[in-house]
């Protein structure tokens, strides 16, 4: 009996002992710990703050997480790539949640940069450097009033660093400056083992390259970067302010009105980086709708004579408004409510121009009339947009980004809705083959379900980029769907540790021991 009883005694110190040391030394609790100790979060979805945080743009390809770790330093980032991938455990970069493929999310572990939000200006500079969890909107914010823009989104809430990476560009204004990319100067970047390095065009430029356009989840994680601005007063207005314009035909042959706009584009606008478009068509039975939004980077008192000629031709528009507005405004008025309402699925082509054939394909795309779906096509005029051609940017000599998108409620809907605009997309490809109009997809605009995907989002680019990718991330740990694969890539089988399991298992094995 008293031997049984010193037994028990013994075994009970031994199992409080090897708990105490067993939670003290789990990696993953040590890492938790610092993140809260350093005012980072550590959120389940029993957590009230989680499904704020899980909650992705677009409700079409939401996904919860196991857990999301948001750290508040960047050395707290370090640490939990370091012991992440020491782990074998993989991870998904989370910025502004607006992935169009969800790929920012996923069912394991999430590493958000949400609390990351250091952002300084260096006004002699002219530059301004940004953490990895900032959105465009705090940055329009600190710059509106001012004679400053940035290369960033229309919409405010889209995170700096995966709208950069991507290409970034800025149908307002991308003309005038370029895309995010070219306006690049410096990335802090965290390597899949806890290292950091810059980048730079003279400090690892092979990364500096393959990181301003062919970036998206690869090569790293951007803790910081510092971008150019740029000052506008040449439009001869207060505050940094463009003109804007409104421009609107409904129930109209927009064929033709779509035509004059091509032939202005053609006559006027190409010549003339000031002027940008960002154009929306939706038709739907008998009714049609097309909307312009103009941005005019010049003085007001020129507005009649570059415009007045085209916007007198018939169809003359339904409406046609002009605004003196700041980048701040523009954002405000085009921006996108996150989350979206409906569920959404937005698609690309990049395109040299637009033939009567692809006109005819994009004024034929709507749904079946028993199908509660919305559609249209928005149509981004970039000619002449990218001023540095040395980027993983592989689309400097397209005109427009055509993005066909659809949108819908019912989940049920979910698989006409997307095979519609896949199909359209096809169709689009088809009727622009003749002339290979069509040279790729818009990297930002990551669609799931696109064929040849290498091709279309990195042309010419994909096989020095897995060089790229081969170096700097060999063991392919910020590994996604669409990812960049080393050559040398491992197969891995990453797996999240049961640590109640293991418990259960080595307390079995001491109380064998000891009895």
């Amino acid at each position: 009996m008293m031997d049984s009883f010193i037994h028990f005694y013994i075994t009970t110190i031994f199992l409080s002992v090897f708990f105490l040391i067993n939670t003290q030394s789990d990696p993953l609790s040590t890492l938790e710990s610092t993140i809260i100790s350093h005012g980072g979060q550590v959120l389940r979805i029993t957590d009230s703050q989680y499904k704020a945080a899980a909650t992705l743009h677009n409700r079409a390809i939401q996904t919860w997480p196991e857990l999301i770790l948001r750290p508040a330093t960047h050395d707290d980032v370090l640490l939990a790539l370091s012991t992440l991938s020491s782990l074998r455990i993989p991870t998904r970069i989370m910025g502004g949640r607006h992935s169009y493929g969800g790929y920012c999310s996923h069912q394991g572990i999430v590493l958000d940069s949400a609390l990351l939000k250091d952002l300084k200006i260096d006004w002699e500079t002219e530059t301004i450097t940004m953490d990895a969890g900032v959105i465009w909107d705090e940055v329009y914010r600190v710059l509106n009033g001012t004679e400053y823009v940035i290369m960033g989104g229309l919409c405010p809430t889209v995170g700096v660093v995966g709208f950069t990476l991507g290409g970034g560009y800025n149908a307002m204004y991308s003309r005038s400056y370029g895309f995010a990319s070219d306006n690049v100067l410096k990335f802090k970047v965290a390597l899949y083992n806890g290292s950091v390095v810059t980048a730079s065009s003279e400090i690892n430029p092979d990364l500096y390259w393959a990181l301003r356009g062919g970036g998206g989840g690869n090569f790293g994680y951007v803790l910081q970067m510092t971008q150019k601005i740029h000052r506008i007063n040449e439009t001869h207005m207060p505050n940094g302010q463009f003109t804007f314009l409104n421009i609107t035909w409904i129930n109209v042959d927009i064929k033709i009105a779509l035509n004059n706009w091509l032939t202005f584009l053609k006559e006027v606008a190409d010549n003339d980086i000031r002027i940008s478009f960002n154009v929306i068509v939706a038709v739907n039975g008998e009714s049609n709708f097309l909307m312009m939004y103009c941005s005019f980077n010049g003085p007001s008192i020129e507005i009649d004579t570059v415009f007045n000629l085209w916007l007198l031709k018939d169809p003359k528009p339904t409406f046609n408004s002009m605004f003196n507005y700041t980048q701040n405004d523009i954002s405000r008025v085009l921006a996108i409510p996150f989350p979206v309402v409906n569920r959404e699925h937005v698609l690309s082509a990049m395109a040299i121009n637009i033939t009567e054939a692809m006109l005819d394909v994009i004024l034929d795309f709507q749904p079946n009339s028993t199908a509660d779906i919305g559609s249209w096509t928005e149509l981004i005029y970039l000619h002449s947009a990218t001023k540095d051609k040395n980027t993983a940017y592989a689309f400097p000599d397209i005109s427009f980004d055509i993005a066909p998108g659809v949108s819908w409620r019912n989940p049920d809907n979910d698989p006409y809705a997307i095979d519609m605009s896949e199909k359209f997309l096809q169709k689009l490809i088809d009727a622009a083959a003749p002339t290979k109009s069509i040279v790729g997809a818009y990297l930002n605009y990551i669609d799931p379900y696109l064929p040849n995907w290498q091709t279309m989002y990195y042309r010419h680019h994909w096989d020095r980029l897995r060089e790229i990718q081969t170096k700097w991330d060999p063991t392919w740990y910020f590994r996604f769907p669409q990812g960049i694969p080393p050559y040398n890539q491992q197969s891995n089988a990453y797996k999240l540790p049961n640590k109640n399991s293991m418990v259960i298992i080595s307390s079995f094995i001491i109380l064998v021991w000891f009895y």
